[in-house]
């Protein structure tokens, strides 16, 4: 709950002779043998006097350099070379090395300053090529494409001083548990603290980094740009080291809103065409002129994208480029099937809600409240369509539960089959889909919500769907008009024997059918091992009374 005013810790930093304002270990050239890194440091010196530098990395001198300082602001470049690097790698696909940077100012053997920083080796590019459907939208890591899988993530509590270490500890490992390899922070919370970076760090978890603009139009005024430009220049330098920043994204869903959510009809027809055109060229101002040029400025080496959702060419989004948020399930009530239908380059939000489990609601009501429409459990849920949605979903798919605790339990049951056909058709349609981020990991309050763990650090039914999902080798069946296909995605770097396994069993344990073959898992990718028509599969029976059992 921050709208204005001091709201973090204030420190009260004082010096002798000179301080490193900032130091960026910029990384020129990673290979299989050498890395090439250059330290940028910005240096303020009280006079001018001659002072050296050292650089460590894990405690082992590198580098020494004498310097001459002049009074004010001085800009000195260090180079380091790293030979035989240990490369950074997401969770799942290898290690997180981290190597400890110490650069130490002084002057006559005495120590007046210091900048310690720990990052990781890596290469990430974000690769768009066109092909014959449209443009690829996809992240490539030390030299190979990688699918994301994770989610979005807001503020962790509507009071902020309230998140502690621990809090951070716990969301980051949540999302290593359940298989992510990458977060987006939405543009409508906050930049998070050093720490939450640190963690995504050390656990090979990716940032997509929104700037916090999310769901509006912006003041395009003098005074505001300037704020715009220095808050983004600030953010930039504090997080660019972070090994685990994949990409800038300038705004939330601004685009979007403004194309296609009737705000330039509202404005043109109760402020005119010349506000129209004052409230674009705002736009304009900030995502494609101060922010691209302040990360083009200061973080080169990342990756800008203007908005999210956008396509290739930075108009409104589509299937075929750039990344896409699907809310035709849950939004316009289409019904699950349609995720298979949905499948964009890199998807970045889609979700559906669900209730905390009964002892998370216990907390915040009495017996009275347990109705979802008592006057507690509806302020408790901030979608105005979202206990009829539930319900509408709940019905399709299941019977009526038989009391309060059960609907709380079922709705997850339903929030948790969503997910399974959404991500699999994700991760099935692997090349042309990249990326699986859905909405979203947490709350920051008590609440019914498209969450996967509760305010109160509750795994849901869905999250431990979700940690199956992800797994690093997923098999899948999809039923294909007639045809019922098994898909295997692999995520991992290196081809894998396994033995299939396939039996048709009835509910009384008779196997109808058995299906056996030697496999080649194809490394990084998804395909098709095995595809049959449904009536030969269960001889005419009626698949409704039959599982399939897959081993390999």
């Amino acid at each position: 709950m921050v709208t204005s005013g001091i709201w973090q810790d204030v420190e009260l930093h004082a010096w002798d002779n000179a301080i490193i304002r900032d130091a960026y270990i910029k990384q020129d050239k990673i290979s299989k043998n050498i890395a090439l890194l250059n330290a940028e440091l910005d240096i303020h010196a009280t006079h001018q006097f001659k002072a050296f530098l050292n650089v460590k990395i894990d405690s082992v001198l590198f580098v020494q350099k004498e310097i001459e300082l002049q009074k004010g602001d001085n800009k000195i470049s260090m180079p380091i070379e790293i030979e035989n690097p240990k490369l950074w790698w997401t969770n799942g696909l290898g290690k997180q090395k981290l190597y400890q940077v110490d650069i130490e100012l002084g002057e006559r053997g005495k120590i007046l300053a210091t900048n310690s920083n720990k990052i990781g080796l890596k290469t990430l590019q974000v690769v768009q090529e066109k092909d014959s459907v449209g443009e690829s939208f996809y992240f490539k890591l030390n030299g190979h494409s990688v699918f994301m899988k994770g989610a979005n993530y807001i503020p962790q509590d509507v009071f902020l001083n309230r998140v502690t270490v621990e809090d951070y500890e716990t969301v980051v490992k949540n999302m290593v548990e359940a298989n992510y390899n990458m977060i987006r922070v939405w543009g409508g919370g906050v930049y998070e603290k050093d720490v939450f970076y640190n963690l995504c760090d050390k656990y090979g978890i990716l940032v997509w980094q929104d700037f916090m603009f999310a769901c509006a139009m912006y003041p395009g005024d003098e005074a505001f740009l300037e704020n715009v430009k220095e808050e983004a220049e600030y953010q930039v330098k504090r997080l660019r080291n972070h090994t685990s920043i994949a990409l800038w994204c300038g705004n939330n869903e601004n685009l979007i809103a403004w194309k296609n959510w009737g705000w330039i009809i509202e404005i043109l027809n109760t402020q005119g065409p010349d506000v129209v055109d004052i409230v674009w060229k705002g736009y304009q101002d900030v995502f494609h002129n101060i922010l691209p040029n302040v990360v083009k400025d200061l973080d080169n080496d990342t990756f800008y994208w203007a908005s999210s959702p956008t396509s290739a060419r930075g108009e409104d989004s589509n299937l075929s480029s750039g990344d896409y948020h699907y809310w035709g399930v849950w939004g316009q009530q289409e019904p699950f099937s349609t995720f298979n239908e949905y499948i964009p380059r890199f998807m970045s939000e889609y979700g559906f809600q669900s209730f905390p489990e009964f002892e998370s609601v216990k907390k915040y009501t009495i017996e009275d409240d347990w109705d979802i429409y008592s006057d507690v459990m509806k302020s408790h849920q901030r979608s105005n369509i979202g206990n009829k949605n539930i319900e509408r979903y709940m019905k399709y798919w299941y019977r009526a539960p038989k009391d309060f605790e059960s609907f709380l339990y079922v709705s997850q049951l339903l929030q948790a089959k969503g997910m399974k056909i959404a991500i699999e058709a994700h991760r099935r349609n692997m090349p042309y889909c990249m990326g699986s981020l859905y909405w979203q990991i947490n709350d920051c309050w008590p609440v019914a919500s498209w969450s996967t763990i509760d305010y109160y650090g509750n795994w849901k039914a869905s999250h431990y769907q979700v940690k199956e999902l992800y797994k690093p080798i997923k098999s899948m069946f999809f039923e294909n008009d007639k045809a019922l296909e098994l898909h295997i995605v692999s995520d991992e770097l290196k081809n894998k024997k396994a033995y299939l396994n396939l039996e048709v069993v009835n509910f009384n344990g008779d196997v109808l059918n058995t299906f056996k073959n030697d496999i080649n898992i194809e490394s990084n990718a998804s395909s098709v091992y095995f595809s049959t028509d449904i009536k030969d599969l269960i001889n005419g029976h009626k698949k409704e009374v039959h599982l399939l059992l897959l081993d390999y």
